[in-house]
């Protein structure tokens, strides 16, 4: 259990799944849950990868109760026949899966821009997809980033080829999702369901505890690495804010989670201020109908 889990609940008889649990941010997520008890569902395109990120969790945290869902974001048959396999009662979702930099004429496997496609799309398509397995008060968390103050979401030009920065089209997928997720939880407002937002601030890898099969770094890498420790932190202290909107009492429908220090790039859990446009109800409701037509399916709440 690392130091960034205390102070979260007794997690036994609660289900999670997490996409992307297989490296970085995703993957603390998943050991701290299953830490506290948690069935945790890893949601991975790779399955071999997911049972090295398994065999990981259980070193960590004996007695670790998981399970793996294959799923390719980045393909709307993978997430139709993942969604379709589940079974069992899901008390919440953590939409971490995602890429972070590709060349601009990449694409999904249905044609669609890759970050936006794999990073927002297809969790959009994921969870319209699972309603049959949704708790009654089932929480959403969207891993949102720090990027999306910079970035400008038009619905109406998602699907349409991408000519600028690659960090700057991450940060529009990535404000996307977190747009989406604030409407998702508008729209479930009278019902015991929640969407919330939550960033992992600026989380490296020198400074991540080491896990076999994670990203390797050298010890001279991590000692230069540890100057920066005052103003940047690790991946597992970036999954705090992530598991605190999953799991945490306090936190509610429609929140924004970070860390609480400078800048928001490290520190203990707090809320946070999401961009105006991500919270904008008009720019919500014309993304859900976007990504309706993107993902070829209906999202019913």
């Amino acid at each position: 259990m690392t130091s960034s889990a205390t102070g979260l609940p007794d997690l036994h008889g609660r289900t999670i799944l997490v996409t992307g649990a297989n490296a970085g941010i995703g993957y603390w997520c998943a050991e701290t849950l299953a830490a506290h008890g948690a069935r945790v569902l890893l949601g991975c395109r790779s399955a071999e990868r997911a049972e090295v990120a398994a065999s990981s969790i259980r070193a960590h945290a004996p007695g670790a109760d998981l399970g793996i869902l294959s799923v390719d974001l980045g393909s709307l048959a993978s997430i139709r026949g993942a969604a379709a396999s589940l079974d069992e009662s899901i008390d919440a979702v953590i939409c971490n899966a995602g890429v972070k930099a590709a060349d601009r004429d990449a694409r999904t496997a249905d044609g669609l821009d890759l970050m936006v496609g794999t990073n927002f799309v297809g969790h959009f398509a994921l969870l319209a997809q699972l309603g049959h397995v949704l708790a009654d008060d089932a929480r959403v968390v969207a891993v949102g980033s720090l990027a999306h103050r910079f970035a400008d979401i038009d619905p109406s030009t998602l699907s349409e080829p991408w000519t600028g920065a690659s960090l700057r089209q991450y940060g529009r997928s990535k404000a996307a999702l977190m747009a989406f997720a604030f409407e998702l939880d508008r729209r479930w407002r009278g019902t015991a369901r929640s969407a919330l937002v939550a960033h992992p601030g600026y989380a490296v890898d020198p400074l991540t505890p080491h896990r076999d099969g994670l990203a390797d770094v050298s010890a001279v890498t991590r000692a230069f690495a540890a100057l920066s420790r005052p103003f940047v932190q690790g991946k597992d202290a970036g999954a705090a804010p992530i598991v605190h909107a999953a799991v945490a009492a306090d936190a509610t429908g429609g929140d924004y989670w970070g860390p609480g220090g400078l800048l928001e790039f490290r520190g203990a859990p707090k809320r946070v201020t999401a961009s105006e446009q991500v919270r904008s109800v008009d720019v919500g409701a014309e993304l859900w109908s976007v990504a309706e037509h993107l993902a070829g399916v209906r999202f019913s709440v």
